[in-house]
């Protein structure tokens, strides 16, 4: 499990850590704010995403990396 490792450092050793990864096929759990997930997008194939917008009551939506993208592109316009 990696947790917001990725949130302070540059892309580039975001993604050298991810394909070291990939090459050791580890299977990983990544817990990072939507800021980093362009980096991770291309090494995941599911995502959990945690949402609470009133402050009071988080709700996790589990969904392919696919119905991920379609639903942020349908979000941006």
């Amino acid at each position: 499990m990696i947790d917001e490792a990725f949130g302070r450092g540059s892309d580039e050793s975001a993604r050298y850590g991810l394909e070291l990864f990939q090459r050791m096929k580890l299977q990983l759990l990544i817990v990072t704010p939507l800021q980093k997930i362009h980096v991770i997008e291309p090494f995941v194939a599911h995502v959990g995403f945690v949402a609470n917008t009133n402050g009071d009551d988080s709700q996790l939506r589990n969904m392919t990396i696919q119905e991920y993208r379609d639903e942020r592109d349908r979000r941006a316009g």
